[in-house]
């Protein structure tokens, strides 16, 4: 009778035995929550590998390498109704500028917080001048639509080649790239309903090159206008 009283006080729980239901519920929570992260991995597979098709778009001057490993990263953290429409948007635009063969002098690259986008002067101007082309005006449209309803800020700012210009209305480059960044800017205002105090005009006159304005060719893609947007 002894051995046996010994037998059951040594082999008495070492915890409480609600632990154990406890523990089984734990593990059963660990499970589910694995489980939701495995379903969240494959859906940001599957957008990264819509993102990815779209290279063309975020890409599409060859000297701008696609920022195919930006995309996913940069998209994955903004709402998935602005993914969608950023998408849409862009696609459009590359669309349109094919549409009137200016594909060339357009470009848009994934930043850190947000977008940049550059398009050429012959897209919005003449030579030497600051008035927009009515050409210009769809695609600025399409900007306009793609940055207006969530950007935080949008520095406009103007650039041009190397080639010094000396007229009564522009004595220098740095008030004709001053003059092109506020005609986008009241355009984006005035037709696209863009918020006035989301936007800043600058200029950077000849001194921001994106290429050495050693050639012609340079010296077209140095002629530009950026928008550099962050998002909220």
């Amino acid at each position: 009778m002894r051995k046996k009283k010994e037998f059951e006080e040594n082999n008495e729980p070492s915890a409480p035995l609600w632990t154990l239901t406890y523990s089984d519920m734990v593990t059963l929570l660990l499970t589910f929550f694995v489980l939701l992260l495995s379903f969240s991995n494959m859906d940001k597979a599957k957008f990264e590998q819509a993102a990815h098709s779209l290279k063309g778009a975020l890409g599409i001057l060859q000297q701008y390498p696609s920022p195919r490993n930006k995309i996913g990263l940069y998209l994955e953290n903004q709402e998935m109704q602005q993914r969608e429409e950023i998408i849409d948007n862009v696609t459009e635009l590359q669309r349109k500028a094919k549409e009137l063969q200016m594909a060339e002098d357009i470009n848009i690259q994934v930043t850190d917080n947000g977008l940049l986008i550059q398009l050429g002067d012959k897209v919005l101007f003449d030579v030497g001048n600051a008035e927009l082309k009515p050409s210009a005006y769809p695609l600025l449209d399409i900007v306009g639509k793609t940055i207006r309803k969530h950007a935080r800020t949008i520095l406009v700012s103007g650039h041009t080649d190397n080639i010094p210009i000396k007229t009564p209305i522009y004595p220098s480059n740095w008030e004709l790239s001053s003059a092109r960044a506020i005609s986008v800017v009241k355009y984006l205002i005035d037709y696209d309903g863009v918020p006035p105090e989301l936007l800043a005009a600058t200029a950077f006159s000849e001194y921001q090159p994106i290429v050495p304005n050693t050639t012609p060719e340079n010296q077209r893609k140095n002629r530009r206008v950026e928008f550099l947007v962050t998002w909220k």
